[in-house]
């Protein structure tokens, strides 16, 4: 049966009211319009609706049976505008993201706290993972977005890609491994010293990889460890000469660890946000990567 809608919204008002005349009040159309409606959704149902008579008019056994089903749907869609319009106002909602710890620590941090600050009733959770996960996740719909360090030459059709922000890649070691060091060493030099870096299941890790070996060199970290922060610890207590993003070094650590001068410049690398192509972000999703993306216009090294 394909009866129009807007009969049945004509029928709500009017079994709501019990009354042609306030029902066209309310829907602001005549009362003839309305009587015409009531008419023809009759006809279409076969079935009386309506019992009328001078002084009051009453719905049938037949109009109470619709008018329960159809004042339950119309609440449900008052509901659902209503749900609608607090997200509109980002009154509520959820955003769901992925990052490595070390992207959360050095970059979302601030973002996410300016986000919350001013739509603080948007639920927000995040998934720390490695980069290649994310990405993975972003893909097949599990996360509404990532942030990741970008690899070089990505090629991922089921993603959309934008770059964020630039960053450097630093080697740091303390004065026990630096003054052993010759002056501005070449990454040949750093062959010799235990190395520390992330696991080989990172981006990062396979960036290094690459990096040294376009270099004719093999890198072979003598401790792998699962973050950023580790590594600085590890360079602290003078365990060998590490690999962390600059912005990983506070002023306190750079009071005890040395960034190295190497001969060979570590290329730039960049942080991106990944999105799936196939479906668009939320409200509040939008939001919060509208004020990631506002930080590729102050940084001095976009891309």
């Amino acid at each position: 049966m394909n009866i129009n809608f807007e009969l049945y919204k004509v029928f709500y008002h009017a079994a709501e009211k019990l009354s042609f005349t306030r029902a066209a009040e309310a829907l602001f159309v005549t009362q003839s319009s309305v009587s015409q409606s009531i008419k023809q959704l009759e006809s279409q149902l076969d079935v009386l609706l309506f019992v009328r008579n001078r002084r009051n008019m009453q719905l049938t056994a037949e109009g109470k049976q619709l008018f329960d089903h159809i004042s339950q749907a119309f609440h449900q869609i008052k509901t659902g505008e209503r749900t609608l319009e607090g997200l509109r106002k980002m009154e509520g909602g959820d955003v769901h993201i992925g990052a490595s710890d070390t992207i959360c620590r050095y970059f979302l941090l601030e973002h996410i706290k300016t986000f919350h600050n001013t739509y603080p009733k948007v639920r927000i959770k995040i998934t720390n993972q490695p980069s290649m996960k994310t990405l993975e996740d972003v893909a097949t719909g599990r996360l509404d977005f990532g942030v990741v360090n970008l690899p070089e030459g990505i090629e991922e059709s089921r993603v959309s890609i934008t770059r964020i922000k630039a960053f450097k890649e630093v080697a740091i070691a303390t004065d026990r491994w630096r003054h052993e060091l010759p002056e501005n060493p070449s990454v040949t030099d750093l062959s010799s010293f235990p190395l520390i870096s992330l696991t080989p299941n990172t981006h990062t890790r396979r960036y290094l990889d690459a990096f040294f070996r376009g270099l004719g060199e093999r890198f072979s970290p003598e401790f792998e460890l699962e973050s950023v922060d580790l590594i600085v610890d590890f360079v602290r207590i003078g365990l060998g000469i590490g690999f962390v993003m600059e912005e990983a070094l506070s002023e306190t650590d750079l009071e005890q660890i040395h960034v190295v001068d190497l001969k060979e410049e570590l290329p730039s690398r960049s942080i991106g946000m990944v999105s799936r192509k196939a479906g668009g972000l939320s409200i509040a999703t939008g939001h919060l990567r509208d004020i990631l993306m506002d930080d590729s216009t102050k940084d001095p090294f976009a891309l």
